[in-house]
């Protein structure tokens, strides 16, 4: 059996820290993403919600000009990549289009996952 150098065991030591301190980070990224799923599914039923309005009053399903304003605070806060973010966001937010001849409600009731 050797005997490990104080070195070996100070490099050791640092090793476990480093391994400590991803893993936390990783379950704080976790937390995040849980937080970031509710807000999306929260911000789903909003949407839906303004949807139905809007058609229960003649109106078209989607506001173009309301997503622009959107699409531009996102590009705004983060770039190139927030529009990105923001164009899947709205596209997972405004649900699938209704069936040609389908009633509006139709969506209703449908979950996020």
């Amino acid at each position: 059996m050797t005997q490990q150098s104080t070195g070996d065991l100070a490099a050791d030591a640092v090793e476990i820290d480093l391994r400590n301190a991803i893993e936390n980070d990783r379950q704080e990224i976790d937390a995040l993403d849980s937080k970031i799923i509710e807000l999306i599914q929260s911000r789903h039923r909003v949407s839906s919600r303004i949807q139905r309005r809007r058609q229960s009053g003649g109106g078209p399903r989607t506001e173009l000009a309301r997503e622009t304003v959107v699409i531009d605070r996102y590009r705004q806060a983060l770039g190139p990549e927030g529009t990105t973010l923001v164009t899947d966001i709205l596209r997972l937010c405004r649900g699938p289009a209704p069936e040609a001849g389908a009633p509006a409600a139709a969506g209703r009731g449908r979950q996020l996952t």
